[in-house]
């Protein structure tokens, strides 16, 4: 029942959780800090009333009118790269109204069981910090908030259980004080919740001490076939032999996939966050900025902006601008902002195409699995990748909620191909995110 884990952030640190709770002996690899990259910054929904594919119809033309505004939610690079120019066509396919609505029916199926499996993590005796106020999502105009009440409804039709409320401004602003008299409407979704994600990760690498061997500052480089199983190489010299793995190293999978003829299509979408410890005013839980596309997460003695998607860069370097549109978008919502001593953060977040991840074993690799791709749902589908992956993990049974996140859609078939590049030109695995 061996199996080692590569990657330590939400999605892999999960895995790890849900496989160690039935029995396996796991070992978990990474290359830097726990819980760093995406899974350190982000806004901490656990939103399955969100969980709806990102190449959604329309997006395409709003990226466009967005490209030449540098501070626009949506910033796509235009870069002549190959990969990306394949990328970005795959990614406008997926937006035509019956792709986007198979992949949005693939995510509410997980959504449905998404609180679930973290009241069954907390269970098992992992602690974090957890708050169940809800979602209020608000906007500027009444217009934005009818439509974000389709796309709740919609949700609701293919499953989803959370209860919503529609406010006018004089509920919404009785309901939440923190906000100023620019929002002109909101819609509630009641059963929504929100953690801090360092206290999810730590939590976990705390709760699988002395349970599963924990390695991190250890950076797989390759990963080949050795007779029935896989053999690991890592930065410290030390080969790792199991039958069993798990990649779960976010944007950067395909470092260690491309080189065995695993096609996926990857690409990073850098995210921004500002974090101000003992904020002067704080929301009672999380709003949503719907124009801005800003999420306001409050935490335990901390505020959190996040928001913005960047494509075509991989500098990983804080951009200056796209943190002040989030901070600009706070001042005209919030009754007061100060962004004095704040925490300025960027991290890449896993893309593939058509917005739906890769969960489950690699066709032609038997012992070889994946999860990745989460997107921006890494958080709200963390345990419930772990629950759903470990059995085809450890027993090879292939349930019918891991067909849609099948890797077979991007072309990998059961007989493998001849690797891409050689096991001595393999890129170095980086930290997940």
């Amino acid at each position: 029942m061996d199996v080692v884990v590569i990657g330590g952030g939400v999605i892999g640190l999960s895995v790890a959780a849900s496989l160690e709770r039935r029995g396996a002996d796991v070992t978990v690899l990474e290359a830097g800090e726990w819980g760093r990259g995406a899974s350190e910054g982000n806004a901490g929904w656990i939103s399955p009333g969100l969980a709806n594919p990102v190449p959604a119809p329309g997006v395409m033309a709003q990226a466009v009118r967005w490209m030449p505004n540098r501070r626009s939610p949506l910033l796509v690079r235009p870069t002549p790269r190959l990969s990306f120019l394949r990328w970005s066509w795959q990614f406008w396919r997926n937006t035509k109204p019956g792709r986007y609505g198979a992949g949005m029916a693939a995510l509410a199926g997980l959504g449905a069981r998404v609180l679930d499996d973290y009241d069954r993590l907390v269970a098992d005796g992992v602690e974090m910090e957890m708050h169940s106020e809800g979602l209020l999502f608000v906007g500027r105009s009444a217009k934005v908030v009818r439509a974000e009440v389709a796309v709740l409804r919609e949700a609701q039709a293919l499953g989803y259980r959370g209860r919503i409320e529609e406010m006018g401004q004089a509920d919404v602003l009785r309901h939440e004080p923190a906000l100023g008299s620019a929002i002109a409407a909101g819609v509630w979704a009641k059963d929504e919740r929100h953690v801090r994600p360092e206290t999810v990760t730590g939590g976990i690498v705390e709760h699988l001490e002395g349970r599963a061997d924990l390695r991190s500052g250890v950076a797989a480089r390759r990963i080949t076939p050795d007779g029935g199983g896989w053999r690991i190489e890592t930065n410290t010299g030390e080969t790792i032999r199991t039958p069993r793995v798990v990649v779960a190293t976010g944007w950067q999978s395909t470092d260690l996939l491309a080189p065995l003829g695993v096609h996926l299509p990857m690409e990073g979408g850098k995210g921004y966050s500002v974090t101000v410890a003992n904020p002067a005013v704080a929301p009672k839980g999380t709003l949503y900025l719907l124009e801005d596309r800003v999420a306001v997460s409050s935490f335990d003695g901390a505020l959190r902006l996040a928001g913005t998607m960047e494509l075509g860069t991989s500098s990983r370097k804080v951009n200056p601008g796209r943190v002040a549109a989030i901070e600009a978008a706070a001042k005209r919502a919030l009754v007061a902002w100060d962004g004095t001593n704040a925490i300025r953060w960027a991290g890449f977040r896993p893309m593939l195409p058509d917005g739906v991840p890769a969960i489950g074993p690699v066709p032609g690799r038997p012992g070889l699995h994946v999860a990745t791709g989460h997107a921006m749902l890494g958080v709200t589908l963390g345990p419930t990748t772990g629950e759903i992956l470990a059995p085809a993990v450890l027993g090879g049974r292939i349930g019918a909620e891991l067909a849609p996140f099948s890797l077979a859609r991007f072309g990998n078939r059961s007989a493998p191909s001849s690797p891409a590049q050689s096991a001595s030109d393999a890129p170095v695995a980086g930290s997940p995110v």
